[in-house]
């Protein structure tokens, strides 16, 4: 089978990998010197209403539902087609290999975002809004300065990474869903703007790596497992 062309070790591959870093690099810096507290201000003042609306629209983000989906379905599926034969088996194999990459792809970028919160430590923006702080406490345990990356946004750009590589004739749809979640969050005032798009690359970049791994696990993977490749 053809390779897909995000695959590592492909040069292309690589590069736009470095490129989509840097840029996100870029946009965040631009993002916490010269947005995060005016935006977070304006949609503060929006009221309870407004936020109530984005935080409907970043429901798609919350990982629990990739967890629990992606895991008991996996694992389900995978049971139920040791029972099946023919094509049947196949497409409850494929559905297997399909949803443990989804699983995968936010289980790993929601430990590594969950990490770098407690490292960095940037406090939220409802304690801009009550103090005027927009500090840094690196290895606080309270979630008021876990704030950045956006977690939400993490596992919705790995969601939409993986749903792109599964279904790319839909890859426009993926990315507006990610974007949504992305505003969402900061129209709840739960994230800065920075935060969002450190998330969103989070999620992306590793989605895109545990991609990279199971493809060169691929022929293991069958062997020993009987699952074929989901992507590439």
């Amino acid at each position: 089978m053809t390779p897909h062309p995000w695959y590592w070790p492909r040069p292309a591959p690589i590069a736009r990998f470095w490129a989509a870093t840097v840029t996100a690099a870029v946009l965040a810096a631009i993002a916490a010197g010269w947005l995060d507290r005016p935006v977070a201000i304006w949609f503060q003042a929006r009221g309870e209403g407004s936020m109530d609306v984005f935080r409907a629209l970043s429901v798609p983000g919350d990982s629990v539902w990739y967890l629990v989906g992606g895991g008991i379905g996996s694992l389900a599926a995978y049971v139920l087609s040791r029972r099946m034969q023919g094509p049947v088996r196949e497409r409850l194999l494929r559905l297997t290999s399909r949803l443990a990459f989804l699983f995968l792809a936010v289980a790993a970028t929601g430990l590594a975002a969950d990490l770098l919160k407690v490292l960095v430590g940037r406090a939220r923006p409802k304690h801009l809004f009550q103090d005027g702080l927009m500090a840094l406490a690196p290895g606080s345990l309270s979630s008021s300065w876990w704030s950045f990356p956006s977690g939400h946004a993490t596992t919705i750009g790995a969601v939409a990474v993986a749903l792109a590589l599964l279904a790319p004739r839909l890859v426009w749809a993926w990315m507006l869903l990610a974007l949504v979640v992305a505003l969402g969050r900061i129209g709840a005032t739960a994230h800065f703007v920075s935060d969002t798009v450190a998330g969103l690359w989070l999620g992306a970049a590793g989605a895109t790596i545990v991609s990279w791994a199971l493809a060169r696990r691929a022929e293991a993977i069958e062997r020993r497992l009987g699952l074929p490749r989901c992507v590439g």
